[in-house]
């Protein structure tokens, strides 16, 4: 049963691995692009405008700003990586039959998913 445990681990290792690496490319991406199409990358930010990440979203696609778009991509994809490997951490208590463990990283979930709803604004 260990042996198995020891390949789980490693693949969940590896696909958190990929996933930061992936997010980091969009994120690489998106910000080259940005620079290389506006002279000034840092010009929209002289001041503070409040706004949800559905208007960010929509403005971005109805301007047609793929660098931006790129960029949310990958952001969400690094956000998303802790809370895929809570999933996959209690996937993995409750194959080895540890449900207090299992039943301990689902409220960890949980809580993950709450916490990111409130400070989401959409």
């Amino acid at each position: 049963m260990s042996e198995d445990l020891h390949v789980l681990e490693l693949k969940i290792a590896k696909f958190l691995r990929l996933g930061v690496l992936v997010a980091g490319a969009l994120l690489l991406v998106g910000w080259i692009g940005m620079i290389s199409t506006h002279s000034d990358g840092l010009s929209g930010f002289h001041a503070y405008q409040e706004a949800s990440l559905r208007e960010l979203w929509n403005q971005a696609l109805a301007t047609k700003r793929w660098p931006v778009l790129t960029s949310y991509v990958g952001l969400g994809c690094l956000i998303s990586l802790p809370v895929i490997r809570v999933l996959l951490t209690s996937i993995l208590f409750f194959r080895q039959h540890e449900k207090v463990l299992g039943g301990i990283a689902l409220l960890v979930l949980l809580l993950l998913l709450f916490s990111f709803s409130q400070g989401i604004d959409l």
